[in-house]
């Protein structure tokens, strides 16, 4: 769905009123507001359904869920490792740190700038637990890596994801050497 400029400036102008009224347990014009204003039209849907547009996710969006995922669950997936399993993950991924290689990173904030407004709006409408910072600026393009990294972690997902496990060992190894470009492997 787009929006005219007229739209926009109703749409924001009510939720303005919202606000100044102290209307809650409605619609957020917080939210609202946000996606208007970047254009970020798929958070409307999400948060709404029942005003969905039948326009699909776009692929920014998907990717930054994907991405996001992904390190929850090879984190998820080292946690429940024994001690010879974090082991062997510690040899097998090169420069191996648990903060640095299982936290998610973020994105670059001077060149992917739309992934860390499609974070705030996530972390808006409360849609990862815990105390991810979604907007978290890895001070480096990484849509490259991450792409890398999800050939490999998108599979192992889809077909082997277990709940109380993760993905198997291997997968975990190879999506996090994934991080490496190949020319410097």
């Amino acid at each position: 769905m787009k929006y005219t400029q007229q739209e926009k400036l109703q749409t924001m102008m009510l939720c303005e009123i919202y606000r100044t009224l102290g209307i809650q347990n409605s619609f957020n014009p917080d939210l609202i507001e946000e996606a208007l204003s970047t254009n970020q039209y798929w958070a409307i849907d999400w948060e709404y359904p029942g005003l969905k547009s039948n326009e699909d996710t776009p692929e920014d969006v998907k990717f930054f869920v994907d991405t996001y995922d992904m390190y929850s669950i090879l984190r998820y997936t080292y946690e429940h490792l024994d001690a010879a399993g974090k082991e062997e993950v510690a040899k097998s991924v090169s420069s191996f740190d648990e903060d640095h290689n299982l936290n998610f990173p973020g994105f670059d904030g001077n060149n992917e700038t739309n992934y860390l407004i499609i974070g705030g709006l996530l972390k808006t409408m409360g849609r990862f637990s815990g105390e991810a910072d979604l907007t978290k600026n890895s001070h480096l393009p990484s849509v490259d890596i991450y792409r890398r990294m999800l050939q490999v972690f998108l599979p192992a997902r889809a077909n082997y994801w277990v709940h109380g496990v993760g993905i198997p060992k291997e997968a975990l190894i190879d999506t996090l050497n994934e991080r490496i470009h190949p020319v410097h492997r």
